[in-house]
């Protein structure tokens, strides 16, 4: 086991994909399920869900604190309630991230001396994908006070490492239409 907890935002409306995306399945696995698997198999034994209810006992389920804050909010709440220092943040529609690519993410963290790793595809930052320490939970509530706080917002105030992602954008970012799932799931498989 690691010192790391896990936080799996799932708190999206997903109006452009029509059903909810942590329910999207693939292989017979839900979005949600693969995650928790993948997180499981890294050594991750403290998962939070945010903005979702699940039966899953693997998951702890937080609200928002704020609400209607997005990720933002999602993540302020959950380092509120992780149990280690160091959080991997993932969002429910991102199922496909190499496992590989996760670890060397964990890596570049608990080697660096950021408080936030951050993915980056495309010359793209990626802020869904990354590691966010729980020391930062002031600064969120500091920044969700603000008319339009992002995670942006907290990545680029906060000294931060950023890991490059040279494969497809799609597996990093998540798909939010029903074209991008059936691409993603007729593309990629679970590695």
């Amino acid at each position: 086991m690691i010192d790391y907890s896990a936080i799996i935002l799932a708190g999206g409306k997903s109006s452009r994909m029509g059903r909810k995306k942590a329910e999207l399945s693939f292989s017979g696995k839900t979005f949600l399920e693969i995650l928790t698997d993948k997180l499981e198999a890294l050594e991750i034994s403290d998962i939070l869900l945010s903005g979702y209810e699940c039966n899953d006992k693997r998951l702890r389920s937080v609200n928002d604190i704020y609400k209607n804050k997005g990720p933002l909010g999602g993540v302020h709440a959950c380092l509120g309630e992780v149990k280690y220092p160091h959080a991997l943040v993932l969002a429910e529609d991102a199922p496909f991230i190499p496992d590989e690519f996760l670890k060397e993410l964990i890596k570049c963290h608990s080697e660096g001396q950021q408080q936030i790793t951050v993915t980056v595809c495309n010359g793209n930052l990626q802020p869904l994908v990354g590691i966010y320490d729980k020391s930062l939970y002031e600064d969120c509530e500091k920044l969700l006070s603000e008319e339009r706080a992002n995670l942006m917002k907290l990545i680029k105030s906060t000294c931060h490492e950023e890991v490059s992602f040279t494969g497809d954008e799609l597996l990093i970012r998540g798909c939010n239409t029903p074209e991008e799932f059936e691409r993603m799931s007729g593309s990629f498989k679970i590695i």
